[in-house]
This record gives C-alpha cells, structure tokens and sequence, in this order.
C-alpha cells in the first residue's frame, strides 16, 4: 500500500520537490544544549520501548541503531508514533505498534568498540498511519558534501540538566571531518559509513541511541536524514569530543533490500 500525505497548503511545493513520495515535511508551530521541539513538529520521530529512538521510513519500516536491537526479541520492543512526551503529558496523535521481525545488520558485533554497522530496521507487525503529524522522513539518493554544515538531532535522552527530559528536543550540531574525528575515536572506521559532529556544549547522549539526524536539503526543501545516532563520550557535551553516527548513504542498499525482503510493496522515500 503506498501512502501519500499532502498537507493542504504544502501539495504545490511538495510536487515540485521531486521526491519519489512525501517526505521529511516539518510541522512548526533530549539532547544537551538543545531546546523542546513544538508538538509533532519532526512526523518522522518515533520512540522505542526499550529507551531509544528510530525514524519513520515506511509504513511498515523504522530505522534505528544495532545497538538498540541487538539481544532484543521483537515482542520486547513497542514502537510509538507521533509521541512528544516521553513520561506525561498528552500525546494526541501517538499510536502504538508491535515489532514483528528485526532485521539487524549482519557486520554488527555489540563487542566491538569501533560499533561499526550499528543500523536495524524494525520491522512492523500493523502499518503506520500517516497523516499530518506522522510520516516518514526522505532517504539520501546521493551523498551530501557535509563538512561544516549542521545537521539536526532529536531524542528524548538525557539532558545533562539544560532542560525537560520529558518533552522531544532538538538540537544542531556541525560535521567535521573524520580524519579529524578519528583523532578522538581511533577506531573510527576508514570506509565512509560514520559521519561525525561535534559542536561546543550540544550533543546527542544517553536514550537518543537510534535517532535520526536530519539535513535540510535545499533542491527539495525536505529534511533528509543522513546519520542516525550511534555512540559517543558519555559526559554527552561537556568535553571536547566529537559523537559518531551511523552514516545512512553508506547502508543505502541495505535499507533498500531490508524493506523489499519484507514488504516488496512498500518504498523509502527519495529524490527522483
């Protein structure tokens, strides 16, 4: 089943964008040095019963890290949509699914401190329904030169105490070059399948594992999710160290195959 969402004023734009579906759409109106997110205002966002977060990317598909999956049995892991708040608060449009199948990349090995193919797609037992405040975010076509530009981040993961860590939160951090990174992270792989970012007093930490870091891309107008959030020092900000994620274009294939193997009717969102 192919799903299509067009917010009312946005059908023109989104049609113009040409992307293979809608796609990555930001509704405007926990993470260290960041701030509350409006309600609903990333569709793509989910939360996982088990402490991390992942992204939206069929229906029937979420993204999120190995490290999240890894020991897992898919009955243990409950999937929510369209959640902002974590512990309360109401969640008007959250919807709640089981996993049905993990399917966790093969070169992944939890005793590996270099946590190189930390990506799992999550697989659905009941379809997501997209509408204005649930959807799923754009997948890369191609690579983005990234180095010096900031990417977005949301988690509900610790704070450090710059804020609530009840409430969705986002924050922007900047690519640096990985053979600077590796500086700090020796075992940072040499194949380009990690992207690192690092930015003064702003991070992802603890319970952000599995979520998406997002890049505004200016031919579409759409956010494209580029990385997802694998590891990083466990003081999250407070020293000179630099977070490692999961670079998506790298596993681009993976995903694909993951999603066709399970439900050959679906179909990630990309540029044309």
């Amino acid at each position: 089943m192919k799903v299509l969402v067009c917010l009312m004023v946005a059908c023109l734009s989104w049609a113009s964008a040409e992307l293979s579906c809608s796609c990555g759409w930001r509704n405007r109106g926990r993470i260290v040095g960041g701030f509350e997110t409006g309600k609903n205002e990333y569709p793509w966002m989910v939360s996982l019963s088990n402490g991390c977060g992942g992204s939206i990317i069929t229906p029937y598909h979420v993204l999120t890290a190995a490290h999240c999956t890894h020991g897992e049995s898919p009955s243990g892991i409950i999937v929510s949509a369209g959640r902002h708040y974590a512990r309360w608060g109401q969640n008007q449009y959250m919807t709640n699914h089981r996993v049905a199948r993990i399917i966790q990349h093969a070169g992944y090995d939890d005793d590996s401190k270099a946590s190189l193919d930390d990506i799992a797609v999550l697989v659905l037992a009941t379809p997501i329904r997209f509408n204005q405040f649930i959807g799923p975010v754009c997948m890369p076509s191609s690579r983005f030169d990234l180095v010096g530009e900031y990417v977005k981040v949301t988690g509900w993961g610790l704070t450090k105490g710059t804020g609530s860590e009840n409430a969705l939160r986002e924050v922007d951090v900047q690519v640096i070059n990985n053979a600077v990174c590796k500086r700090s992270w020796p075992l940072l792989n040499s194949r380009p399948t990690q992207i690192c970012a690092y930015t003064p007093k702003k991070d992802s930490c603890n319970g952000d594992s599995g979520g998406a870091l997002v890049y505004l891309d200016p031919t579409t107008n759409r956010y494209t999710q580029v990385a997802l959030v694998s590891y990083g020092h466990p003081d999250c900000g407070s020293v000179a160290k630099p977070s490692v994620n999961t670079d998506v274009f790298a596993y681009l294939d993976w995903v694909k195959a993951a999603v066709a193997q399970t439900s050959p009717k679906q179909q990630i969102c990309t540029k044309v």
